[in-house]
């Protein structure tokens, strides 16, 4: 039996040629490939964007351009003193847009006159503060503001020199344990003003700003202010242990 040896062709010039000229063609495939899905992802994304942004739950605390969370007092014979903590936008302008906002300590302290040097320190969350005081003489009273947070503060000893005469005055909150805080505070007249905020709102954005502050006239109360970009201000006066409205007016 004869046995033929196998035979194996030679892989000719062309079948070289035509293999490399099918692996840039696949290599193209590849390509147009991902650039296809990467442009149904951008259109899909661009398609759906908007409606995840329009079901979004607005958050009107967003807005808030002036924000005071906290008021301590302290009252000895002829000298008062009061201490807020707050945020503001800077420039400070009510023209119902809200800018950058920085949080501050701001004091005022009331003597029998004006006449005297004042300078002021405290230490607050391990931090020493102070400088001279200046004076209003349209309100009649010593002022000093700084970058520090005063928010959760419920008591502080200030150090005072009045024209040489030291003073030590220790201030208490005014908050009580049942205050509602400013958030809960503006979600609480967001929904007892339903309407009003409805109206104030387009395409999922606020169109003003916020002023929303702590006050208090014996007891605390919140002072909450809509303010439009035409010069409207719907004010409110709320109680601060349930955001009930007291009293309401537009200017």
């Amino acid at each position: 039996m004869k046995v033929f040896p196998t035979v194996f062709r030679k892989k000719s010039t062309s079948d070289k040629a035509r293999k490399h000229f099918h692996a840039p063609k696949k290599a193209i495939r590849i390509i147009w490939f991902c650039l296809g899905v990467s442009l149904l992802f951008i259109v899909a994304f661009s398609f759906f964007s908007p409606l995840i942004k329009s079901s979004k739950k607005l958050d009107y605390f967003d807005y808030v351009s002036e924000l005071r969370s906290n008021i301590l007092t302290a009252n000895e014979k002829d000298y008062s003193l009061r201490a807020y903590a707050v945020e503001k936008e800077y420039p400070y302008i009510a023209d119902g847009v809200r800018r950058e906002t920085s949080l501050r300590t701001e004091i005022y302290f009331t003597a029998l006159s004006g006449d005297r040097t004042c300078s002021i320190s405290f230490s607050l969350n391990g931090n020493d503060y102070g400088g001279e005081m200046s004076y209003d003489n349209v309100k009649s009273e010593y002022f000093y503001s700084v970058s520090a947070d005063l928010t959760n503060t419920e008591s502080l000893a200030f150090y005072i020199d009045y024209g040489g005469e030291k003073l030590t005055l220790t201030a208490l909150t005014v908050k009580k344990a049942n205050t509602l805080a400013p958030r809960a505070l503006l979600t609480a007249l967001e929904e007892n003003e339903r309407e009003t905020f409805n109206q104030l709102t387009s395409d999922n954005l606020f169109v003003g700003e916020i002023y929303l502050r702590l006050i208090c006239e014996d007891d605390p109360y919140y002072y909450v202010g809509l303010i439009t970009k035409d010069g409207k201000t719907r004010s409110y006066l709320l109680t601060a242990d349930t955001g009930k409205v007291l009293a309401k007016r537009e200017s």
